[in-house]
């Protein structure tokens, strides 16, 4: 079993033998240790969100995408009765 700590770049948990993230290469050399969990995991949960934000976001565009081709459907298969 490994002992696992959490990337201060992205949030992930990663082994604690890494000196650099292999998710987002921040580097665990020489940096402050005075952030608590608490603020690790805020920006954890800040980008979880701003992840499902951009994935509604994508998700909201393939539907406008959709509603036009359906639109356009609608109208061809009118003008052809």
């Amino acid at each position: 079993m490994y002992s696992v700590s959490v990337c201060k770049g992205c949030g992930r948990t990663i082994e604690s033998k890494f000196l650099y993230c292999p998710w987002c290469g921040f580097s665990r050399v020489s940096h402050d240790e005075d952030d608590t969990l608490d603020v690790l995991f805020n920006k954890f949960e800040e980008l979880q969100r701003d992840s499902r934000r951009q994935h509604l976001q994508e998700m909201e565009n393939q539907l406008d995408v959709l509603e036009q081709e359906l639109t356009v459907l609608a109208l061809s298969a009118e003008m052809h009765k």
